[in-house]
């Protein structure tokens, strides 16, 4: 085991959000919930901000708003597992549409063909920061009278035509776990953008209690701030148990309101956010120099009008023989398309499957870690990696 690590993914959290998070759980000071709510509707241009436990219940309760049950969604079939969660939980029917290798984007033919085929509602997600195109999506949708979701868990302050990610539909979702932009330990929030969907949220709000006052997520966050150093984060990644850097299956849950501990958290990160998102970019400018000189990798674009916002870098490998370098935090992407999963397969229609960008992705996606950790000295390592001469596929041997 090597003592050197950089980790895949790290959310910035300052000792003195820490602080606030314990005084918070503690009955110390109380955290504003509502000044959260403001903060969140002035950077996302939003009506109203509802505080969940967490972004896969922000899209629950979205879901079950907009739809009744045995409804269809279209989702992305190359996409976080959390997706599947949402479906099961919601209890609705799914079609698939493709995802473009290029941009992360979703495919606009084959959303075109996927209502064709007949859906109810479509969830747009933006994939490690990269902007999706929401607004095609939502023309095409309009024609035939069906509500886009955008998910904008790993929206990490990448723009579309200037507008921050999240802030692209009449509703969206965003996440604050431990992996993500900005975060709070644990949370979500559903942001709306017309009145009746405001006073759906009002309603709701008195509804939604939290489980805990938030410990938990504090004292993780605490742990995570301690050993994400290189030199450290070796420890947390050999226990398998833990599972980091794992696509794991959760079972829907109850949703939750957000606890005060991570309110408190959170009002601390969103105020550096914008600091943090330029710091992605800039180290992500840094290695993309390194990725465009590779002979075996082609880097992931932003479509027209956007800029991601790097929650990490992310390139396609053009032999299929690279392999990753965990030490480096350089990782493959979501080892499965949703198709696969089989928590979602009785909910699928006949013959939907992942077409074949998405299956492109899940073969061929390499991630590059771009947060605060990831030094020059880290950088030119990356570098390294990237540049190493990768073996021809067609001089190794079959195996039969």
């Amino acid at each position: 085991m090597t003592w050197r690590r950089i980790a895949p993914v790290l959310s910035p959290v300052s000792t003195r959000a820490l602080v606030s998070g314990a005084g918070a759980v503690l009955g110390l000071h109380r955290a504003s919930r509502d000044s959260a709510r403001a903060v969140l509707m002035r950077q996302y241009d939003a009506m109203d901000a509802l505080l969940t436990d967490t972004g896969t219940s922000a899209l629950g309760l979205l879901l079950r708003k907009l739809l009744p049950a045995g409804s269809t969604i279209a989702l992305p079939a190359y996409a976080c597992i959390d997706l599947t969660t949402v479906a099961v939980g919601a209890g609705v029917q799914v079609r698939l549409y493709d995802i473009d290798p290029a941009t992360l984007s979703p495919d606009i033919d084959s959303v075109r063909d996927v209502i064709r085929r007949g859906v109810d509602a479509i969830v747009v997600a933006h994939l490690y920061g990269y902007p999706a195109d929401v607004r095609s999506v939502q023309n095409l949708a309009a024609e035939h009278g069906i509500p886009v979701i955008e998910d904008a868990a790993q929206g990490s302050g990448g723009t579309l035509n200037g507008a921050l990610l999240g802030s692209l539909a009449e509703t969206s979702i965003l996440s604050f776990g431990r992996g993500k932009g900005t975060t709070a330990g644990s949370g979500g929030a559903v942001l709306v953008r017309s009145p009746t969907l405001a006073e759906w949220t009002g309603e709701l709000r008195s509804s939604l209690q939290p489980n805990s006052r938030g410990a938990a997520a504090v004292l993780s966050l605490a742990g995570q701030k301690l050993l994400a150093r290189p030199w450290l984060y070796s420890i947390p990644a050999s226990i398998p148990a833990l599972k980091l850097g794992e696509m794991v299956y959760h079972a829907p849950r109850a949703p939750r309101a957000m606890t005060v501990g991570s309110i408190a958290v959170l009002m601390h990160t969103l105020m550096i956010s914008v600091h943090e998102t330029a710091g992605r970019r800039a180290r992500g400018r840094e290695i993309l120099a390194a990725v465009r000189s590779a002979r075996d990798a082609t880097p992931v674009r932003s479509i027209a009008g956007g800029e991601s916002g790097y929650l990490r870098l992310a390139f396609l490998d053009s032999s299929g023989s690279r392999q990753a370098r965990p030490a480096l935090g350089a990782l493959r992407g979501y080892p499965v398309t949703l198709d696969q999963h089989a928590e979602l397969r009785p909910l699928l229609h006949p013959r939907e499957q992942a077409g074949a960008g998405s299956r492109y992705l899940r073969d061929r996606l390499f991630t590059i870690p771009t947060h605060a950790r990831v030094d020059q000295s880290h950088a030119a390592e990356i570098a390294g990696w990237l540049t190493e001469k990768s073996l021809d596929p067609r001089l190794i041997p079959a195996v039969s």
